[in-house]
């Protein structure tokens, strides 16, 4: 598996691969989800976000293998970003780093972003060494931000911001 991915659009056909992956373990640790998700629950919200830009991450040979998404506040010209490998035999080859990539070239090239943020966990230290690579700089912690498990976890914001990008490439 080459680290090459594609970005498409999401498709309804892909909702149950996308609400089984979020409902996994893994992925429920790593976004501090805490509910479960259902299938017309994730489309119910799909259909009400329409600030949300979601698209499928492909891998080299055409199978979904995650999602991407950019929620934008167009007023600020800012977009919260997620990214997941649903796929665990599709991590570690490259494929989010492309995937993050793309999804960067939209936002602030076809969408006009200034700043691209996102969160992180203090332990995922795989994501943060990816995400400092591309430019995003720490801006803090958010103590205690998420009640999980009957305790508080901090997460980490990073932040790019257009220019940064651009003087990046």
């Amino acid at each position: 598996m080459s680290g090459q991915s594609v970005l498409r659009a999401h498709h309804p056909d892909q909702d149950p691969a996308t609400v089984a992956w979020l409902n996994s373990d893994d992925l429920r640790a790593s976004f501090g989800l805490r509910r479960i998700l259902t299938l017309e629950g994730h489309r119910q919200w799909l259909r009400a976000a329409d600030d949300v830009l979601l698209l499928a991450i492909m891998d080299d040979k055409g199978v979904h293998v995650g999602n991407t998404l950019l929620k934008m506040n167009r007023m600020h010209r800012s977009g919260y970003f997620q990214i997941y490998i649903g796929v665990p035999e599709a991590r570690g080859h490259g494929i989010g780093r492309a995937a993050l990539a793309g999804m960067l070239a939209r936002g602030f090239d076809e969408h006009g972003l200034h700043r691209i943020w996102l969160h992180t966990f203090p332990h995922n230290v795989r994501a943060e060494a990816l995400y400092r690579s591309l430019g995003f700089v720490h801006e803090g912690v958010e103590r205690d931000a998420i009640y999980a498990d009957g305790h508080y976890v901090s997460q980490n914001r990073w932040s790019l911001l257009e220019h940064e990008w651009r003087a990046a490439r």
